[in-house]
């Protein structure tokens, strides 16, 4: 008996002791060592093709009786040779400037809007009454016909909300800028922006004029802090439209020649110094445009430079004004010593540096070991452009097997409107379990209102806007 259970115990032992030996070799032929190597990453010095960022065109329509086919037609003679990403869409009203928008003209619009949405553009839309500087002349006599104008185009409006990006103005005034009008008091501005604010799709920003205008709707002299950022008030989203830019010390009328007082009274202008330091505040969370004027020394490209950067300029005509338009391509970009852009035009500096410019400055990884390893990326971005996106971004790392061409795809949790101008993020994400093979670590960056590409101004770039950045072996 005692013999039997002896040996009972060593086929014990020896069974276990197999069970150790396949294991081991299990684990050391099994074992997945992982090594990734990031490409090259240098910056781009091309302008890019990003949404609601860029130069722009602009383009007038008058609403009419007429129907929608000839404002389709209209819609595709002026897309025919427009590459930008944005477009200014200027909606005169003045043939209803006694009545109330029809059926028909709110037709027109809803077929202009679906026109230039279809075409992948993103439209910064103004409404007004006058292109001929006489706002007096064409306005409504009532403040309340406006109201009702600005409550039935946003029944349209809001159906685009995902590619109308902002409205500028409150419909008054020369050329819709708010001056000349019979209706610039304040008390006229302040319920004509709120009646926009009540009826417009919190997707879509708003802007006005002038800082001075801004600060006497939200009643403040304070700008946007951090803390009320994106909230869907209307002091989170109302910024800035300036067609009087850089035209001289005063852009035009949009500053003023005194300090602000001691108590600050916020219906009153500000130097020009005063004024750059509140958009500089104010613009890291609205987008702030418009148009250069003037040939002067204030548009001289050093200068501009510096001022665009301040006020976080977003976007641009390309049409106004020529002058300062050819001076800046005439111009040659200094910039610091190993500054990728030296040598190129003024013109193509600026253009590159519209609105966000995302860059992708380091990439590490780290691994967990084991028969299904995962990995994590730690990804630094840098934001080199004038402006913050202000619209948020979906953030994804992809994984292409390099042999099956499969993909799989993660998000990286990053907001893109808090990586604002001149400063960099660090993000990390970590894979799923990986099994042995060869991937190409890919980076991509998508709105999801306009389902567009935002590439990466790095070099490399996919035609997709997608950024290949390394290779991942698993083995």
């Amino acid at each position: 008996m005692f013999s039997f259970r002896r040996k009972r115990l060593r086929i014990a032992i020896l069974c276990l002791f197999l069970l150790l030996v396949i294991w081991v070799v299990l684990r050391l032929f099994s074992y997945h060592g992982v090594n990734f190597s990031p490409v090259p990453l240098i910056e781009s010095k091309e302008e890019l093709k990003r949404p609601y960022c860029g130069f722009y065109h602009l383009y007038g329509y008058t609403l009419s009786e007429e129907g929608t086919g000839q404002a389709v037609s209209w819609c595709n003679n002026m897309l025919r040779n427009d590459s930008q990403s944005i477009i200014l869409l200027e909606i005169n009203l003045r043939n209803y400037s006694d009545k109330a928008l029809t059926e028909k003209a709110l037709g027109q619009l809803g077929a202009i809007f679906s026109a230039f949405s279809t075409s992948g553009k993103e439209i910064i839309l103004r409404f007004l009454y006058d292109w001929d500087g006489k706002a007096p002349e064409t306005e409504p006599d009532d403040r309340q016909l406006i109201q009702t104008h600005m409550e039935q185009a946003a029944s349209v409006v809001n159906r685009y909300s995902s590619h109308i990006f902002l409205m500028q103005g409150v419909f008054t005034g020369d050329c819709g800028e708010m001056h000349n009008t019979k209706y610039g008091a304040n008390e006229d501005i302040t319920v004509l922006m709120n009646t926009l604010s009540d009826v417009i799709s919190p997707d879509i920003f708003l802007s006005v004029r002038t800082p001075q205008h801004l600060r006497t709707i939200v009643g403040s002299a304070s700008p946007i802090s951090h803390s009320e950022q994106y909230n869907g008030t209307l002091k989170s989203r109302l910024g800035l439209y300036n067609d009087g830019m850089l035209g001289n010390e005063f852009d035009c009328g949009t500053y003023g020649d005194t300090s602000f007082t001691e108590s600050h009274d916020h219906t009153q202008k500000g130097t020009r110094q005063e004024e750059l330091a509140f958009q500089n505040a104010l613009c890291e969370y609205v987008p702030n445009g418009g148009e250069v004027v003037l040939d002067n020394p204030y548009n001289d490209l050093k200068a501009a430079v510096s001022d665009l950067s301040q006020m976080h300029v977003s976007y641009l005509s390309c049409d106004h004004d020529g002058d300062v338009l050819t001076k800046w391509k005439q111009s040659v970009y200094v910039g610091e010593k190993g500054d990728g852009f030296n040598g190129v035009s003024g013109y193509n500096y600026i253009a590159a540096h519209l609105g966000y410019r995302f860059v992708i400055r380091e990439i590490n990884f780290t691994c967990t070991e084991g028969l299904d390893p995962t990995v994590t990326f730690s990804i630094v971005v840098n934001n080199v452009g004038f402006s913050a996106a202000y619209r948020n971004f979906d953030f994804n790392v992809i994984l292409r097997n390099n042999y099956s061409g499969r993909e799989t795809s993660f998000p990286l949790d990053v907001d893109a409107r808090t990586i604002l101008p001149g400063s960099t993020c660090q993000i990390t994400a970590t894979t799923p379990s990986l099994s042995k093979g060869s991937y190409s670590v890919i980076l991509s960056m998508t709105d999801p209102a306009t389902e567009l590409p935002v590439p990466f101004a790095n070099t490399g770039i996919e035609s997709d806007g997608k950024f290949p950045c390394g290779q991942l072996a698993v083995s």
